[in-house]
């Protein structure tokens, strides 16, 4: 009995790879046999599970081979074809062997019934929004100093620079100038086995901050998402025979569309001829740009003085002493009554120039994002008739 070669061009052989034909040998779909001079030759089988022919086995062999230019809607197998859908050339020049069955839809479409296969899902036809992010700017604040915020009572006059004790006697958070009570120390007090109350070191106020214009969040403002078609995809497979140079697929189950397809370098390949709805896109579709948050620089030019005093109760009566404050000199210390409580504070602003501020941000970061590459050309949908 003469013997074969079977040839595995883009399957998985999962037999041997010599036999005779009372020896079959079991290839997949992807396969093509040849003959001891290398002639192809039929195979034979069920889908899946194809097996070089014995000899004689004539025009009822299945035949799986070859790649010519796509012939797509032929449905014209030729003596001995089996094929109950459409016999087409196999894909070729970085396009899949066999076709596939894509869907094409909006985001919030819901797609046709799931096929029996496994899907690969992928975002073609994408359009990137073209970014434009605000323009910043800097607005000085209302009030445009910011009162000072450390206040501590010290337990050595303002000239004694021998050792101390610092005691907080700060305001609340955001302070308004109003009277407060707030970290109170009473009279008499001690540290250390003296006063804690001898005098009252406050730090100078600052000029408050400009606002950055308009509010962005610090991780920025997204851009505006991509416009882009989900495709959802289903291999084809051999349904039954054709000649030696062609396979046999079926017809697009309602929804979907008969597509060429080629992944990575391959998607770069012109459509084949009858395969002309070409299109492209990628696995991973991803918008990973923002504006950047609108910001300013610290402000120049500007300068605030204000009127401090410290009271020995809760209601701002029984002043013990008053502080002025530039912002543009150091901290500032008052001699106080030894022992004094400390009670209650005020503070005004008597002099206020606004700095002005340099704007930054507003501009685009991250990049737009894409990965694997896949490009579909599909036998183009016919026209409805008039």
């Amino acid at each position: 009995m003469r013997g074969v070669t079977v040839v595995v061009l883009l399957g998985t052989l999962l037999g041997v790879g010599l036999a005779s034909c009372s020896d079959p040998v079991y290839i997949d779909f992807t396969t093509k046999c040849t003959d001891e001079e290398d002639r192809v030759v039929p195979c034979c089988g069920p889908p899946g599970k194809k097996y070089a022919c014995p000899p004689n086995a004539g025009d009822d062999a299945d035949v799986d081979a070859g790649g010519a230019e796509a012939d797509a809607g032929d449905d014209d197998g030729g003596p001995g074809s089996t094929c109950p859908g459409d016999c087409i050339t196999p894909g070729s020049g970085g396009f899949n062997r066999h076709p596939s069955y894509v869907w094409f839809g909006e985001e919030t479409d819901p797609p046709p019934p799931p096929l029996p296969a496994e899907p690969y899902e992928s975002w073609v036809d994408v359009v990137f929004a073209e970014p434009s992010c605000p323009t910043c700017s800097c607005v000085t604040p209302s009030v445009g100093c910011v009162l000072p915020s450390a206040w501590d009572a010290k337990s050595t006059a303002c000239q004694d620079n021998s050792l101390f004790t610092l005691t907080p006697f700060d305001p609340p958070a955001g302070w308004d100038g109003s009277c407060t009570s707030s970290s109170p120390i009473p009279a008499g007090v001690l540290c250390d086995g003296v006063p804690c109350v001898r005098s009252l070191v406050v730090e100078p106020p600052t000029v408050a901050p400009c606002v950055a214009e308009p509010a962005i969040p610090p991780e920025g403002q997204p851009v505006p998402p991509p416009i882009r078609t989900r495709a959802i995809e289903y291999a084809a497979g051999d349904v039954g025979t054709c000649d030696i140079a062609r396979i046999c697929v079926l017809p697009p189950p309602p929804g979907y569309r008969l597509c060429r397809v080629a992944y990575g370098l391959g998607a770069l390949a012109s459509c084949p001829a009858g395969w002309t709805d070409r299109h492209d896109g990628w696995a991973q579709v991803e918008e990973q740009r923002a504006c950047s948050a609108c910001a300013c620089g610290d402000p120049q030019g500007g300068a605030c003085s204000v009127r401090v005093r410290v009271y020995a109760n809760e209601s701002c009566a029984n002043e013990q002493g008053a502080l002025v404050l530039p912002s543009t000199e150091g901290p500032k210390c008052v001699d106080l009554p030894m022992g004094t409580a400390l009670a209650s504070k005020m503070a005004e602003v008597i002099f206020s120039e606004p700095g002005t501020c340099e704007p930054s941000g507003g501009e685009v970061i991250g990049a737009a994002y894409t990965g694997a590459p896949v490009t579909y050309c599909c036998v183009p949908e016919l026209a409805p008739p008039p």
